[in-house]
């Protein structure tokens, strides 16, 4: 009998472990909340920007507890949990809160501001939570106690190439874009660049060319793929 449970426990681990690490060591990109069955989708401009969640260590703790933050409107929903309380599925905060001191100031932002905190705010320590994949693109759903939801990804775009190191000597500009076109300095020749859109889908493949026609993009957030000489190179961008 133990020649079969212990193998059964040790991949019970191991699923643990990867859904453990996944969860912890991902940037999750916030794209909606679901709230007495109504959805909330993130609004795309420049104010809001890109409202993330993650999990750091905390410092000295040697990875036995995380906190966890996630700012926005100049505002953050925080947390703090132990490595003991996050289980397959599930997660126990220690200790939690919310800002209440937006920044945003248009009606979009303040209403799913408000949505996304009041996510958090209803004494929910407990979460479940689901991480499944969307081809290259890891997804993450958070369910509180009253069934309300929260959605994020992980916006990662699959390459076999490596990124630049020095991504930020690379200027996309304006960002955010109302005109026509997008402009990429810092590069002496372009080979090629690729545009996806949030859900990580590529709509756009231009030759090599500094200056990028968006007119035909529709209002929202994106990711320009820049291959140079030097490598690839990703760069978020959002068009209003």
């Amino acid at each position: 009998m133990k020649k079969i449970l212990l193998p059964g426990a040790f991949i019970v681990s191991s699923l643990f472990c990867a859904q453990s690490s996944e969860l912890t060591g991902t940037t999750w990109n916030l794209k909606k909340v679901i709230r007495n069955n109504v959805t909330y989708t993130l609004p795309q401009n420049g104010e809001m920007g890109t409202p993330t969640l993650k999990f750091t260590p905390t410092p000295g703790s040697s990875g036995s507890s995380f906190n966890m933050s996630s700012p926005i409107c100049g505002s953050s929903v925080w947390a703090m949990l132990y490595q003991a309380d996050i289980h397959t599925g599930n997660f126990t905060f220690w200790t939690y809160g919310i800002g209440n001191n937006s920044t945003c100031t248009t009606s979009e932002n303040i209403n799913f501001f408000g949505q996304y905190s009041n996510y958090f705010a209803f004494h929910s320590e407990t979460h479940n939570y689901e991480i499944t994949y969307s081809g290259t693109t890891k997804n993450l759903v958070l369910t509180n106690n009253l069934g309300d939801k929260a959605f994020y990804e992980s916006g990662s775009l699959a390459t076999h190439e490596s990124l630049l190191n020095n991504n930020a000597a690379i200027k996309v500009y304006p960002n955010p874009v109302k005109d026509n076109f997008l402009e990429i300095k810092g590069l002496e020749r372009i080979e090629w660049t690729k545009i996806y859109d949030s859900e990580g889908r590529l709509i756009r493949h231009h030759s090599s060319d500094s200056k990028i026609d968006v007119s035909g993009l529709s209002t929202g957030g994106y990711v320009l793929e820049v291959k140079s000489q030097k490598g690839l190179s990703r760069h978020k961008f959002i068009r209003e």
